[in-house]
């Protein structure tokens, strides 16, 4: 779309995304699962046009008191990784009260807008999945820095029996943004 003056837009008919300063890639993501209780398949999409990850979770009995430990890490210095967050929670109690954690609620949140996640506990039996889920730029400060990450996950039961231990590698492409920003150009 070209503007020129005196034309007019509406914002449906502007791509919103093409103003952000950077893209997250997802570029592999390394994980195990225990078979006995869950089954797992996680897919990571990456093509110039579109980015994202998908996960299907099949759980195989009713999970109470399941606790989660995740890291956030930024690659500041050639493969020298810098841990920003390192907790572990009970999970449950999480997805009863969000306050308990606000940058895993902003997470969270956002994942719970693409497919059935889980959302309660006990965690019933049944198939949970998240469809082609693209990290919303515009939660992360705009100062983050070009580099690469990991989030690393692990849940587990409260007797220590792991259910599911994974890490999600990428990259925040700062040379990625601003694409489509000569279209909008006046003339």
């Amino acid at each position: 779309m070209r503007l020129g003056v005196g034309d007019h837009w509406t914002p449906s008919e502007v791509d919103l995304t093409s103003f952000r300063s950077f893209k997250v890639i997802f570029s592999s993501f390394p994980y195990t699962y225990n078979s006995n209780v869950i089954d797992a398949k996680v897919q990571i999409h990456n093509s110039s046009s579109e980015m994202y990850l998908s996960v299907v979770l099949q759980v195989n009995e009713e999970l109470d008191d399941v606790y989660l430990n995740y890291s956030i890490a930024l690659d500041l210095d050639e493969a020298n990784y810098t841990v920003l967050a390192n907790r572990t929670l009970n999970f449950c109690k999480f997805l009863k009260q969000h306050s308990l954690d606000s940058v895993l609620r902003n997470i969270y949140e956002d994942i719970l807008k693409e497919g059935n996640f889980i959302k309660k506990c006990p965690i019933a039996k049944g198939l949970y999945m998240l469809r082609e889920y693209r990290i919303d730029e515009e939660m992360l400060p705009s100062y983050v820095p070009e580099a690469s990450f990991f989030v690393a996950m692990k849940i587990s039961k409260a007797n220590g029996q792991v259910l599911f231990d994974g890490k999600l590698y990428g990259k925040i492409d700062k040379s990625k943004g601003f694409n489509n920003l000569k279209m909008f150009s006046l003339g």
